[in-house]
């Protein structure tokens, strides 16, 4: 399938490199764009009346960095709700998604395929919110689980920011990991 699929898409794969803190999606704008990330780290997450930024998930080398909600609401022509950020300098495949789409239309495989991409992601949707409501170390070594080796790529910050806790308490949490490990 996999390959199926690589064949179908690669006519309509654009090479883009993005720089640290470059947005490959804009929250208020309509989605235009998906990005299939080579190389690199990337951040979606949405800013609430509040301010302070809140981190939905990452994604790495070989997945699609994409709000799946707000490709949707483009297709009502409708503004993302979130933003896709650079966490480090991105090697990535674009492709505009309604392009994608009409091709999907024309073969299965690829409706398929954005089917199980879709399930996925729900049940990664499903996962954090469970995750929610554990407390903040629990939250962390589930991090820590499912993206090993980000917290090395990627801010402290950001990492709090996932974790719905202050850099402040996230250096809390480190000091005690530290403590234990010694």
């Amino acid at each position: 399938m996999y390959d199926e699929i690589s064949r179908l898409m690669a006519p309509l794969a654009t090479h883009v490199s993005v720089r640290k803190g470059e947005q490959l999606q804009r929250s208020g704008e309509v989605v235009q764009y998906i990005h299939w990330l080579h190389s690199g780290v990337a951040r979606a997450g949405f800013l609430p009346d509040n301010g302070n930024e809140v981190t939905l998930y990452f994604r790495t080398d070989g997945h699609l960095a994409v709000a799946h909600d707000d490709v949707l609401r483009a297709m009502g022509n409708a503004p993302a709700h979130n933003f896709v950020v650079a966490e480090t300098a991105v090697q990535a495949y674009r492709f505009d998604w309604r392009a994608l789409w009409a091709l999907a239309e024309q073969h299965p495989v690829l409706r398929d395929y954005y089917v199980k991409v879709s399930e996925c992601g729900i049940m990664d949707q499903s996962r954090r919110l469970y995750l929610s409501v554990c407390p903040a170390q629990g939250r962390l070594e589930a991090f820590r689980r499912d993206y090993p080796g980000l917290e090395q790529r990627i801010s402290q910050k950001v990492v709090a920011s996932f974790l719905g806790i202050t850099p402040q308490y996230m250096s809390q949490l480190l000091r005690q990991d530290a403590a234990l490990a010694r």
